[in-house]
């Protein structure tokens, strides 16, 4: 708002903690990156939002939700590929 211009913002595990943070980032175009504590969770680059199917009666869910079960941040990361 301020017409501040910068190539991208980074902050501690405080803000990343913060998921209302970061989709105010992604929202406005930003690049960013964040601290997040090892134990959150997070989904893979390939989870879709799917309507879940459900045998209980009662009434429909309002949202979506995701076709992969999020895992801790540390667990993915020490699974993924590193380059030096």
């Amino acid at each position: 708002a301020a017409n501040v211009r910068f190539g991208c913002v980074l902050a501690d595990a405080g803000y990343g903690l913060s998921a209302p943070f970061r989709q105010g980032l992604t929202e406005r175009g930003l690049a960013w990156a964040v601290g997040i504590p090892r134990h959150l969770k997070v989904d893979p680059v390939a989870v879709k939002l799917i309507w879940p199917i459900t045998k209980v009666r009662g009434k429909p869910r309002k949202h979506h939700v995701p076709d992969i079960l999020s895992i801790a941040a540390e667990q993915m990361l020490a699974s993924a590929k590193w380059k030096t």
